[in-house]
């Protein structure tokens, strides 16, 4: 009963949101928006192959709980920035789930379909295998990335008890992003061991560095063998990215958003850092450091 009365109260909340949101012009699309499109596209796919696996209980999930938190946080980012041109996108990435929806419940799909502003029949509309909006791999990166810090931030905050009047974040200098991701191509050739992976960095004149902090490459290997499969590939395909212009033009924002405090980023490198508990060495590609006053 618990279950069904959940699935009724989804289905209630996505028909209430049919009659809210207004089909309007997709505006030139922010980082933020690429990422959702992306998540849209995966869980379009996710739910065809449930639904091939003949796992429909499984692929009905896919479609009324999995994208939620992705929702939730795409809907922040938004708001963090002051955005008022969404509409066209959260229609978008409605009417994309009602027509997964439509073989579940065909007759509130039909419902929900109409109240987006729709003539003809949900049940005769193409299964949205794409948005028609180019798959994204940066922005996964980029709002992982994002979301974790934030995370890191928050658990800090909880641990310490403390209202920030300062924060600042540290990025991995250049060397250590091309030893990440040389330990990463290692990774996903079936190469985990450290000592061998530390040799060839040290033989590489861009990564020789690496011999002033060793630990790094053990700690880079967990952080990489904790992640997801999919996403070590992402990342390779991706290559290097620039954590420092990322962080500062779109978590500034949300920091001031959430904490109301302004954020300060720096490079490892740079010699101009406020640094006074010499945090900015602990510094790691995907995981910066964070110092909080």
């Amino acid at each position: 009963i618990e279950a069904i009365n959940g699935i009724k109260n989804k289905l209630e909340s996505m028909c209430e949101n049919c009659t809210k949101t207004k089909a309007q012009e997709i505006p030139e699309l922010e980082p933020e928006d690429k990422w959702i499109f992306s998540v849209l596209q995966n869980l379009a796919s996710n739910v065809s192959q449930s639904m091939d696996k003949i796992r429909l209980r499984e692929a009905l999930h896919h479609i009324l709980y999995d994208f939620d938190s992705e929702l939730q946080w795409y809907l922040k980012r938004a708001k963090s920035k002051q955005r008022t041109n969404i509409s066209g996108i959260l229609h978008k990435i409605l009417s994309s789930r009602v027509l997964m929806l439509s073989p579940f419940a065909p007759h509130i799909a039909e419902e929900m379909w109409e109240k987006l502003g729709n003539s003809e029949l949900a049940s005769k509309s193409a299964w949205p295998s794409s948005v028609e909006i180019e798959f994204d791999s940066k922005s996964i990166q980029t709002e992982t990335l994002l979301k974790s810090i934030i995370d890191d931030i928050n658990n800090i905050l909880k641990v310490t008890k403390i209202s920030p009047k300062k924060i600042i974040i540290y990025t991995a200098e250049q060397w250590k992003s091309k030893a990440y991701n040389s330990i990463l191509k290692n990774v996903l050739d079936g190469q985990t061991n450290v000592g061998t992976i530390i040799k060839s960095l040290i033989a590489d004149k861009e990564t020789e560095l690496i011999k002033k902090d060793p630990d790094f490459v053990k700690k880079t290997l967990n952080d990489i063998l904790s992640e997801p499969a999919e996403l070590r590939k992402g990342r390779m395909s991706v290559g290097q990215i620039d954590e420092r212009e990322i962080i500062s033009s779109e978590l500034s924002s949300l920091v001031k958003n959430d904490y109301n405090v302004e954020l300060d980023v720096f490079s490892e490198s740079d010699s101009e850092k406020y640094d006074p508990k010499n945090k900015a060495k602990t510094a790691r590609l995907f995981k910066p450091a964070i110092l909080i006053e």
